[in-house]
């Protein structure tokens, strides 16, 4: 819609006015069929569509926070175990050494080691993580979050797409692979 008024304040003309008139006669119409298209009979009805939508927009991007945040935490623990069973043989390594002299020399020989493992053992701590998981399992459990994680974000555009077809917006085309990057 061209607000004329404003146009005409602008230093617009009358042919201006006119064509301005025209094309918010023809907007105005082409707004009325789209509504009434949709089986819309009244406004009430088309706000209470666009409000269900807008709540399952919000509910789903909720739900996406969610396990987006939970997929997280699980691939820091994965990166954490990772790192600890790397250190496996340097900590054994430790342990075979017999005189305190020998535990001290292979501590400092092997020190890179030993920082990444203690680092993980309070990140194991801190988390209260008693026993360390399998890492298939968790890897397993990583997977299946990040397939929920599809699942909710195919669903958010689902309910944009009918968000934006109530309104009768153009998609944003190319945003939706962003999202799931």
């Amino acid at each position: 819609m061209v607000d004329i008024a404003a146009k005409r304040a602008e230093g617009k003309g009358k042919g201006y006015e006119k064509w301005a008139t025209l094309h918010n006669l023809k907007q105005m119409a082409a707004t009325m069929s789209i509504y009434e298209e949709s089986g819309f009979s009244s406004p009430e009805e088309l706000e209470a569509a666009l409000a269900a939508a807008s709540a399952g927009l919000h509910e789903v991007t909720g739900k996406l926070k969610t396990v987006e945040s939970t997929l997280q935490e699980k691939k820091d623990l994965q990166k954490q175990l990772l790192a600890y069973i790397k250190t496996k043989p340097a900590r054994d390594g430790l342990r075979a050494q017999k005189t305190e002299k020998a535990r001290r020399a292979y501590r400092e020989q092997h020190e890179s080691e030993f920082i990444i493992s203690e680092s993980a053992a309070r990140y194991f701590k801190a988390q209260g993580i008693q026993k360390l998981p399998a890492t298939q399992a968790l890897q397993a459990e990583i997977e299946q979050i990040t397939r929920e994680k599809k699942a909710s974000v195919r669903e958010l555009q689902t309910v944009k797409g009918n968000l934006d077809k109530i309104l009768r917006r153009e998609p944003e085309r190319g945003k939706g692979r962003e999202n799931e990057r």
